[in-house]
């Protein structure tokens, strides 16, 4: 038993390592199960490696009847592992782990008390080795261990074509490695093969759950889930997709198929550098509370990205995607959009109409000039800012014999006279000056800061400009206007005044022969003498709307 300490310590060291890769490597389907093989395989080659160490026959026999607790233990969580690999989760939980914990210790114990019994050894054919002729309890074991290892293995095949090109790779390795301690249990039985002197099974069996435990260890073989979520995944409408950082596309359900750049066979293979979901591996996007928007043209469909980062599941920088198409809902926002841009052009047209209106309530729809009613609002406080330094003049012009324009060249004519008037008007007008329309063939004019001269230059020079402009449809008719001024506030302090005053003094300037300007406070030069106008009585033609018709007193 001397060389048995070392041994015993070096297998200890492997066990204690074994367990330490199990709990450090990442979650994977069937990690536990091949754990527990391995420890298993361990032990199984323990008792081996101490039974050819040993001399005594009867130590020989004992380490024979402990390795059966490897023998059982170690095909079945093997083929436990398989399944969850391939699918079948149920038989990794508790009570599955339990009963083959079970099966594993009763067959350990019936073979410690083989000696009252002999259910497994019924005799000794060759003590150096040992070998052994078997009882009934040896066949069952093996058969049911073979049996459950068939099972497996047929299962896993039978699930293959539901799996990706990635995983479908990864299940056959398994099937391959499972053949292995099979082939060398076969050989052993069969042809007397030998390793160490004894059967090569155990030491096939840990090489392979080591080879497979360091394979998931480095992230080289479960990188897809389970065979199984792809039937969950079947079901499910939303496209999902996991990639890692590198493009690598690690798993798909039948619906992100139908994604451009995806197919059956996308599993394992990297994705394009340009593709849109590439931008979702990215670490900053996976910090956003927004689900992003993408629109894949082919399809004529949008999807809303959901990411979840995969870390807590030992996949660190591998990203789970889930799209949910949002074509409908994008469309109906859309719609929504430009009904509601529709609805603010037609408002701003609206406002740009009120505007319009606002504008032609004070505004003269012929002339452009501002009309009447605008007058009564600006003019007031034009008049109120007048002083005898800067006195504001108030001139009505009235176009001369405009009745005889509409009787003899018709309305449309007259309405040009009017245009054409309004027009030399408002080229006359600087800074504050304003012009209005203020009814039939009157016009306004407030020139502010203007003087009696410069109001007289003013009208002079618009008479020149209405002299000279030519209209075809007037022929040899000369068009001219009468006008009358009144200055603030020597004429008054009010609209009401001043335009009393103005419309007094053109009242002169018409029967004085038209064609002329007259200045209130100059209008009665003369009127006594000739005694045409009682100079008593000039107050009553002062109201603009109570004066005689222009054409009612001879010139």
């Amino acid at each position: 038993m001397s060389v048995s300490l070392p041994i015993l310590l070096v297998i200890a060291l492997l066990a204690v390592l074994v367990i330490g890769r199990i709990i450090a490597s990442p979650e994977a389907p069937g990690r536990i199960a091949f754990g527990l093989a391995a420890v298993a395989s361990i032990w199984w080659i323990a008792m081996v490696m101490l039974r050819f160490n040993s001399v005594e026959l009867s130590d020989k026999i004992l380490f024979s009847w402990l390795a059966w607790f490897g023998i059982v233990a170690t095909p079945l969580f093997w083929s436990a592992g398989v399944l969850d690999h391939a699918g079948f989760s149920q038989v990794t939980r508790r009570l599955p782990i339990t009963i083959m914990l079970t099966i594993s210790g009763l067959a350990g114990l019936a073979a410690l008390t083989d000696a009252y019994h002999q259910w497994i050894y019924t005799g000794i054919i060759n003590e150096d080795r040992p070998s052994f002729s078997h009882g009934w309890l040896f066949y069952v074991l093996m058969g049911g261990m073979y049996l459950f290892m068939l099972l497996a293995c047929l299962l896993s095949i039978s699930q293959l074509k539901r799996a990706s090109r990635l995983h479908r790779r990864q299940m056959l390795a398994l099937l391959v490695a499972t053949c292995v301690p099979w082939g060398c249990n076969a050989a052993f039985i069969l042809f007397e093969f030998r390793l160490f002197d004894d059967d090569p099974t155990p030491f096939a069996f840990s090489a392979t759950v080591l080879a497979v435990l360091f394979a998931q260890h480095r992230g080289k073989l479960f990188i897809a889930p389970p065979i199984a979520r792809d039937i969950i995944f079947s079901i499910l409408r939303d496209p999902i997709v996991v990639l890692e950082p590198s493009g690598l596309v690690l798993e798909t359900n039948p619906a992100a198929e139908k994604l451009p750049g995806f197919s059956a066979e996308t599993v394992g293979s990297k994705l394009p550098s340009s593709h849109p979901l590439m931008a979702f591996v990215a670490e900053d996007t996976l910090t956003e509370t927004r689900k992003p928007i993408i629109h894949f043209e082919a399809m004529k469909k949008t999807f809303e990205v959901s990411t979840q980062p995969l870390e807590h599941w030992g996949r660190r920088g591998n990203v789970m995607m889930v799209l949910r198409d949002v074509t409908a809902r994008e469309a109906a926002q859309k719609s929504l959009s430009d009904a509601g841009e529709a609805l603010k052009l037609r408002l701003e047209e609206n406002l740009r109409l009120q505007e319009q209106l606002e504008q032609q309530a004070f505004q003269d729809h012929l002339t452009g000039l501002f009309n009447r009613r605008h007058a009564s609002t600006v003019i007031p406080p034009m008049i109120a800012n007048a002083s005898e330094d800067a006195p504001l003049a108030l001139i009505i012009v009235d176009l001369d014999y405009f009745k005889q324009v509409n009787d003899r060249y018709g309305h449309d004519v007259g309405d040009k006279v009017l245009s054409v008037f309004a027009s030399i008007l408002r080229d006359s007008l600087h800074g504050a000056d304003m012009a209005f329309r203020y009814g039939g063939e009157e016009f306004f004019v407030v020139l502010p800061a203007t003087t009696r001269d410069q109001a007289l230059d003013r009208c002079a020079r618009l008479r020149s400009a209405l002299a000279t402009h030519s209209i075809d449809e007037l022929k040899d008719f000369a068009l001219s206007f009468s006008a009358g001024i009144a200055l603030a506030p020597q004429a008054g302090t009010s609209l009401a005044a001043c335009a009393k005053a103005a419309d007094i003094a053109l009242y002169r300037a018409k029967i004085s022969g038209r064609n002329t300007d007259i200045v209130w406070g100059e209008h009665l030069d003369g009127i006594v003498r000739e005694g045409t106008v009682p100079q008593d009585n000039a107050a009553d033609h002062g109201d603009p709307g109570a004066r005689p018709a222009h054409g009612a007193v001879s010139p």
